[in-house]
This record gives C-alpha cells, sequence and structure tokens, in this order.
C-alpha cells in the first residue's frame, strides 16, 4: 500500500469543488493565528465514528511530564463548522469509496478519474497531501480507501507516515517562528572556535557555566525554566552508550552542578536510534531534586561522532509546573538538532 504526496488533476477540480461547496466567494488568505499541534479531521459522521481510535492512536501520542501531554490533538470538525476549514493549519479529509455524506461526495471528486479510482481501491495510493489550499501555510492530507476496512488497514499500517507528514511540517515550521526574530550568532561562533561543534541557541538563552576542563556548557533560558546542557568527552568507546551509562552520566553531573537533579526510574524510557545521522541512544523521562522538592521532564541525546572522536551528550530540561511541558521540550529539541561540529557542513541561511 503505497502513498502519493503529489497533487494530481483530478485534485485539483475536486478542490475547486469543496471550496465551492464549503464557502462560495471565500478567497485564499494568510492567517493571523493558528492552533498549535491540532489536527482538524473533515470526515462523514459514520466514518468517523468507525475510524476515530485509529486515527487518535496514530496522531496522539502520550508524553508524561508527568502528567499525560499529547504530542497532537484530533478534532472532529463538525458538519456546521465546515466554512471554518481555515482556522486550521493542519486538516485530514477522510473518505471511502463508499461514503455517501457530504465529505464523501466531495473526496469523490478526488477518484472519478478511472485510473485514479483504480489505484484507490487496489490500495496503490491513498494519501494525498497538500499545501496552502484554503489559506496560506495550511497543510491538508486526503486518506481514502475503497471501505472502511481498507481505510482503517490504511490508517494503521500508514500510522507512522501519516506521523511524519504532520510532525516534520510542524518542526519545519516551528523552527523558523523560533528564530525568525534572531539567534545568538556570537555564542555560536564561539562555541565552534572553542571547542569544534555549536548550537543555535534563541536570544534569551544565557550561559550560566562553561568549563572546558569538564568538558561542559550549560544554557538557561526563563519563564518558564529550562535549560540545556552539553557534554563531550574526548575519545569514548561507542560500543558503551547504553542506558545504563547514559543515566549515570546524567546523574552524576547533575549532581555536581545542577545541584542533586536526578533521573526518576517511573516513565523512563530509553532506546537505540539516530541524532542526526549518528547511531544514538535517546533517552527521556522525569528528573527531580528532592532538596528543592522540583522536578519535570528531561530528554537527552547521547552519540559519538566518529570524525571528531568524540561521545557527546545533549540534555534537555523543563521546570514548568503550573503548565503543559512538552511544548517547551519540543521546542529544545529542535534546538538540539541545530547542533554541528567542524566537520558538519555549515549552515547557508541565518
Amino acid at each position: 500500500m503505497r502513498s502519493n504526496t503529489k497533487p494530481i488533476q483530478s485534485i485539483l477540480c475536486f478542490l475547486m469543488i469543496l471550496m465551492l461547496g464549503l464557502s462560495a466567494g471565500c478567497s485564499l488568505k494568510p492567517r493571523g493565528w493558528w492552533r498549535e499541534s491540532i489536527l482538524g479531521v473533515m470526515a462523514d459522521s459514520t466514518d468517523w465514528l468507525s475510524l476515530q481510535g485509529e486515527l487518535r492512536n496514530t496522531f496522539e501520542r502520550v508524553v508524561r511530564t508527568p502528567q499525560i501531554e499529547k504530542t497532537f490533538t484530533v478534532r472532529y470538525v463538525q458538519s456546521n463548522e465546515f466554512t471554518r476549514y481555515t482556522e486550521f493549519r493542519y486538516l485530514i479529509l477522510l473518505a471511502t469509496l463508499d461514503s455517501g455524506g457530504r465529505i464523501g461526495k466531495i473526496v469523490g471528486n478526488v477518484v472519478s478519474d478511472p485510473e485514479v479510482h483504480r489505484r484507490v481501491e487496489t490500495g496503490e495510493n491513498n494519501i494525498f497531501t497538500l499545501q496552502d489550499q484554503w489559506a496560506k501555510d495550511q497543510l491538508m492530507v486526503i486518506v481514502v480507501a475503497k471501505d472502511i476496512p481498507a481505510l482503517r488497514e490504511t490508517l494503521i499500517s500508514q500510522a507512522n507516515f501519516l506521523y511524519d507528514v504532520f510532525d516534520t511540517d510542524f518542526n519545519a515550521r516551528m523552527q523558523e517562528d523560533m528564530f525568525e526574530r534572531g539567534w545568538k550568532r556570537e555564542e555560536y561562533d564561539h562555541l565552534m572556535s572553542a571547542y569544534g561543534w555549536t548550537i543555535k541557541l534563541q536570544k534569551d538563552y544565557f550561559l550560566v557555566q562553561e568549563i572546558s576542563r569538564e568538558g561542559f556548557v550549560w544554557f538557561r533560558r526563563m519563564y518558564p525554566e529550562r535549560w540545556l546542557f552539553i557534554r563531550w568527552i574526548e575519545g569514548g568507546d561507542p560500543k558503551s552508550l547504553n542506558a545504563h551509562w547514559v543515566i549515570s552520566e546524567r546523574n552524576r553531573m547533575c549532581a555536581a552542578y545542577y545541584g542533586g537533579d536526578r533521573v526518576v526510574n517511573r516513565f523512563l524510557f530509553s532506546q537505540e536510534g539516530t541524532f542526526l545521522g549518528r547511531p544514538a541512544q535517546i533517552t527521556s523521562g522525569l528528573w527531580e531534586n528532592e532538596d528543592k522538592v522540583a522536578g519535570g521532564p528531561f530528554k537527552n541525546y547521547t552519540f559519538y561522532d566518529s570524525l571528531s572522536r568524540r561521545t557527546y551528550m545533549i540534555d534537555l530540561a523543563v521546570y514548568a509546573p503550573d503548565r503543559d511541558k512538552y511544548p517547551y521540550i519540543r521546542r529544545m529539541e529542535i534546538i538540539a538538532k541545530t547542533f554541528r561540529t567542524v566537520f558538519d557542513p555549515e549552515e547557508t541561511d541565518e
């Protein structure tokens, strides 16, 4: 079952019909605001009732901070709200070839061409993505299959693909928003010149400690409190980079510089993965400080860089007891992924 991410002529016809059907005379216009991480779902009510579980399982991934937070929130768009489609940065249109309601009839125009119909029916193409159709910077995904069982199978088998479509776009746009008002260029250049690595920080971050002999640099930002440290070790054995070593090293560094913060075993998750193309141990969970009666979420990327022959640890943490914490961790993850060494290509834009 393959996914098609390129618009085709039938979809263009569909868009014209849909826009006329939903809001005659409404023109494409830039949005003044967006509801962050909300996925609007437009579907006939019977299709929504049959498949909302699969949609929530795909997109509403749980993060413990320690309360339950979700990476995205799926919101069903009622039929009387269809004219508010420009309020959603992210839209999912869901239908089957058998759907007979308003959305089903409209999406039917996508597959009116016999070849497109055949490819949907056989499962060759079930997913279509479009940009900027009803509002500036809006991303729309159409998921269509021959019947409910086939549509359910598409949502299950293509869950990671569908999630990544929105997650990649979300992170890219968030990064643009984070750095559009400038960033700490002097710190960026200093770190590269002094240590052979660097990271891109928003202007509100400030340097707390810089201990070259320890291979440790710590930055912080307030309101709410969030901080990150970069630890680097000359040499190191990449085979030793496992969850036990990461947690032990993090606890050691935090005992020395964070006043006794330590990893909580509850909700701890560590796995092998990749970070900027390098094999990495990726660890997330909760930190606590008994003396300060404080705690919150953290995320840690530890990896070996073969060109610089160093082990690096990038650690992110948040303390925000009065609000959701995942949005801040998510922004810090974007900062972490601006990391580069002297051996990596220089960025071409500022």
